[in-house]
């Protein structure tokens, strides 16, 4: 594990001085966007974006990419917790719990030019760190004792309720420039591939959000 980061580090490193060390005049890039997560019996929905600096000749961006799927967007999506026998939860001894999830890293994308000049090709790869768990819901968020409801959480689910782990994703993305004359204003469509690493809780097995596919689509923004 601890290799597979190191070189998965170097990797980007290398990409980020080679570049720079090519271009002298860089521009801003920002792309919003919403996506699905093709996770094993459901989809979730994420929000989140990229932001970064841009190479002179248009070919590299380099920045951070962020998103997340959280509870409000995800209605539904419920999960449920059965409970050892002899405990319950004001009276209950099986709950159902929502779960949320962020990532945040690194992103380096080439960016490929197509025969029509308003097409465009994007090839994004990122590295991070993403935190991920399961929590109590509507009126169960009102503790029996008045302790914080983290407390609780985190003693139903055996000290487990949420993990930490490292993500990488790789993918390509398909960019419309929407006017002729404005190249800085663009929508585009992609889907990446996303595997994860040390990541566990105790309703969500290793490979929850491991070896997954998620499909984007949103704005491209660039000066």
């Amino acid at each position: 594990m601890r290799i597979f980061k190191i070189i998965t580090t170097a990797f980007f490193l290398a990409i980020v001085l080679n570049v720079f060390g090519q271009n002298s005049g860089v521009g801003v890039y920002f792309q919003p966007e919403y996506s699905a997560m093709f996770l094993d019996d459901h989809v979730g929905n994420a929000v989140g974006g990229s932001i970064g600096i841009t190479t002179k000749n248009r070919k590299w961006d380099i920045g951070i990419r962020s998103y997340g799927r959280s509870g409000p967007i995800n209605l539904h999506q419920e999960y449920e917790l059965v409970l050892p026998e002899g405990t319950t939860y004001k009276g209950k001894s099986v709950l159902l719990l929502a779960a949320d999830h962020v990532a945040f890293g690194l992103e380096v994308a080439y960016n490929l030019t197509l025969n029509s000049e308003r097409l465009n090709l994007r090839f994004p790869a990122s590295f991070g760190a993403f935190g991920a768990g399961f929590y109590l819901q509507d009126d169960d968020r009102i503790t029996p004792d008045g302790r914080r409801v983290n407390e609780w959480e985190d003693e139903l689910q055996g000290g487990e309720d949420a993990g930490m782990g490292t993500f990488t994703e790789f993918g390509g993305q398909l960019i419309y420039q929407i006017l002729a004359d404005n190249e800085y204003l663009n929508l585009f469509t992609g889907i990446t591939y996303t595997n994860t690493f040390g990541f566990s809780s105790f309703l969500g097995e290793e490979e929850f959000y491991n070896n997954k596919l998620r499909a984007s689509i949103g704005i491209r923004v660039g000066l």
